[in-house]
């Protein structure tokens, strides 16, 4: 079984990369859909961020108010590593119960460890290698403007908060460069995927 952490920035398209190696026969593992779970209604997670950020970001119905607490985090870095540190370990610990799980199996397949914040939140060392989706700021502020409504500001903002991508590049295998359309990037998903077919 390979394990791969597979990472990218907003605006990358980096689950336009997680589908394809999903069609790709690999499986997937969306630390953020864990995430998420973990901070549905009623979840024990969700009490930890009401208490730490306040009941403003909790709505009527009891659910989280993600878009409010996103607009909030991820425009200061301390409270991004508040909420980071409430989930990261609870999401961590799952990945790695799958993961066990497959190899008790004996399974022989790729596995992609999908996560935004793959180094931000400690969990390269889980993977084989890591591979990192990349794109021009412009391509990747145009994309999450028509996809998420944002002014520039905020999504320069989210991008600035992040892990500066010469950092990510250091700790990546590989660097997808998603800038050029579909046809460029599945071929560099292509090959290296044949290069971890070859290495098997």
């Amino acid at each position: 079984m390979k394990i791969i952490g597979l990472t990218g920035g907003i605006g990358t398209g980096k689950s336009t990369v997680s589908e394809y190696l999903n069609k790709k026969g690999c499986v997937i593992i969306d630390a953020d859909a864990i995430s998420r779970a973990m901070t549905d209604r009623g979840a024990p997670a969700l009490k930890e961020i009401e208490k730490t950020f306040g009941k403003k970001y909790i709505s009527a119905d009891g659910s989280l108010d993600r878009k409010a607490l996103g607009d909030l985090v991820f425009g200061n870095k301390e409270k991004l590593e508040a909420l980071q540190k409430i989930i990261t370990e609870k999401v961590i610990e799952e990945i790695n119960d799958r993961i066990c799980q497959m190899k008790e199996e004996g399974s022989d397949k790729t596995v992609i460890i999908d996560a935004p914040l793959l180094f931000e939140c400690g969990m390269e060392g889980i993977a084989d290698e890591n591979w990192l989706v990349t794109a021009d700021t412009k391509v990747r502020l145009l994309r999450v403007s028509k996809r998420d409504n944002l002014s520039e500001e905020q999504i320069m903002a989210r991008i600035e908060n992040q892990m500066p991508d010469a950092e990510k590049i250091r700790r990546s295998r590989c660097v997808i460069d998603n800038s050029a359309g579909l046809e460029r990037l599945y071929e560099q998903i292509d090959l290296q995927l044949e290069r971890i077919e070859n290495e098997r």
